[in-house]
């Protein structure tokens, strides 16, 4: 049973217990009341468990997984339970800000007279970006208020846009319509599943300000993960986008040519969470040779310099504050 209005928070976990009763914590905080937290621990072997059951709110589910989901897996597990109207996956290591749900919902509910609600596909917002222990570092970039779904996906390929996993509310029946979060894509199922959403109506909508704070550290997956292997998913993920907006000729089009685009976005990613690391410029150059059609192009350069600066001196900051 799908209930109206209701926004679901799925909080997929695995042996993060601070981090995650952090995440929870701030979803139970929202100004938006009528929400619905689904928390799915991973089989963890730490106490993560125990403190999340200590939690009292009627408004918390808790799954306890006996054997090994995944991350897609565990993803899909939250969205498949998920009773709310709309739905939003949160990392369990990010952080919503109190109004998040409320601000990101209005478009849904009270879209602007020259909208409908049905044309909206995905409400996202721009992103605080900190470490662990809440230093933030930067704000990722937000869109016009209102724009196409190929605009922001091209915009995202681009480096021009700054949405994260985080950060965007869909409806749930649109989640569930394009397939749920796939293993085909792996750790790319979220941009595989509301990308594909965002293309099933006319208009993705924006809220200009950061709602969420997004954690980056050397524990993510993305700092884990082969470049190879996410220059796989991208590749599917990406053929899959154009086949959804085959339907508009221009929007499948404008996805065809932010191809190369998407392709050296994830590899410049995945490359500068590794800065500072043991090897990483061996690295680097390494991979450079593997996959030059990525690397050498105007726009990794141009990323690299506007980006890879911020992650260097996160280190950095990081550091201090250990040192401290």
């Amino acid at each position: 049973m799908t209930v109206s209005g209701r926004v679901t928070v799925g909080i997929p976990t695995i042996n993060r217990s601070n981090l995650a009763l952090r995440a929870i914590q701030s979803v139970l905080d929202q100004t938006y009341r009528n929400i619905e937290v689904i928390v799915s621990d991973d089989a963890s072997t730490d106490d993560t468990v125990q403190r999340v059951r200590a939690i009292h709110d009627p408004r918390l589910v808790l799954f306890e997984q006996k054997q090994r989901l995944g991350l897609v897996g565990n993803f899909d597990f939250c969205l498949r339970h998920a009773s709310g109207e709309f739905f939003l996956l949160l990392g369990d290591d990010d952080v919503l800000l109190p109004t998040a749900i409320e601000r990101l919902i209005e478009p849904f509910l009270h879209p602007p007279a020259s909208i409908s609600s049905t044309s909206v596909g995905v409400v996202w917002c721009p992103c605080r970006i900190a470490d662990a222990n809440d230093a933030q570092f930067w704000t990722t970039e937000a869109g016009p208020p209102s724009e196409s779904a190929a605009s922001l996906l091209a915009a995202l390929f681009a480096g021009n846009r700054g949405p994260r996993l985080s950060s965007i509310l869909v409806r749930t029946r649109d989640a569930l319509a394009v397939g749920g979060y796939e293993k085909k894509y792996g750790d790319l199922c979220d941009i595989g599943n509301w990308g594909r959403v965002a293309l099933l109506h006319e208009v993705a909508v924006c809220v200009r300000e950061p709602l969420v704070q997004y954690t980056q550290h050397h524990g993510s997956t993305t700092s884990q993960s082969p470049v190879q292997q996410w220059q796989d998913w991208a590749q599917i993920v990406h053929a899959d986008l154009v086949t959804s907006a085959r339907a508009d000729r221009n929007a499948e089009q404008q996805l065809k040519l932010a191809r190369t685009n998407f392709i050296s976005g994830i590899t410049l990613t995945i490359l500068i969470q590794t800065i500072g690391k043991p090897g990483w410029i061996r690295n680097a150059v390494a991979q450079s040779f593997r996959t030059p059609a990525a690397i050498y192009t105007p726009y990794m350069f141009r990323r690299f310099f506007k980006d890879g600066w911020k992650v260097l001196a996160a280190r950095r900051n990081s550091k201090k504050l250990r040192k401290k």
